[in-house]
């Protein structure tokens, strides 16, 4: 019986090293350089092992969104409920290895089905999170909801924090450092305020 169960753990060891051998590779030369060899180059074995793994390369790219994903939809559920949520929410968007990830299966998904509908999964799980508690802290920041509704305002710090780390990362000068201070200043002016209401 122990033997199996070896067997097993090298198993999960050797998938897991896979994982981040191609996480390495999409953040550091982009998802188009994964390839079998690439990935194998990477943890010293055979290139043919690596589809033993994860059959296809769109199997292996998946399973590094899934692994992710779960971090991120966890780390979103606990910034969503801290004391500061805006501010956490920021925080976490505004990481850019976890969200240059992001933006490189974005691209990587226009080219690949079966990631682009994974990618959207996560996208929506994520967005009805912060929909849904942006729904019910609004007020406390003394922003309207029907001037301001859920949508726009997870819209806009979803929406900036990927337009930062992509253009960051492309090279592209469009001020986005600039962008992102001033995010920052309003998301703790903001927290500030709510703070300062009654009964708080």
């Amino acid at each position: 019986m122990t033997a199996p169960r070896r067997r097993r753990a090298a198993t999960v060891e050797k998938a897991t090293r896979l994982l981040d051998a191609t996480e390495e590779i999409i953040l550091r030369e982009g998802y188009a350089a994964v390839s079998s060899r690439s990935v194998a180059a990477r943890v010293a074995i055979n290139a043919p092992l690596v589809h033993y793994y994860f059959p296809t390369i769109d199997d292996l790219f998946v399973a590094v969104l899934r692994r992710r994903a779960q971090r991120t939809v966890e780390q979103m559920a606990a910034a969503l409920a801290s004391a500061e949520p805006l501010r956490a929410w920021w925080e976490l968007v505004s990481d850019p290895r976890g969200t240059a990830l992001i933006v490189e299966f974005v691209a990587a998904a226009n080219h690949r089905p079966a990631l682009r509908a994974e990618v959207g999964k996560v996208a929506r799980e994520l967005r009805r999170m912060q929909i849904e508690k942006l729904a019910t802290i609004l007020d406390e920041y003394g922003l309207d909801a029907d001037e301001y509704p859920p949508a726009l305002v997870a819209a806009t710090i979803q929406g900036l924090a990927f337009a930062v780390v992509a253009d960051k990362s492309t090279g592209y000068d469009t001020a986005h450092e600039e962008a992102a201070v001033a995010m920052t200043r309003l998301v703790t002016r903001l927290e500030e305020k709510r703070a300062r209401r009654p009964g708080r």
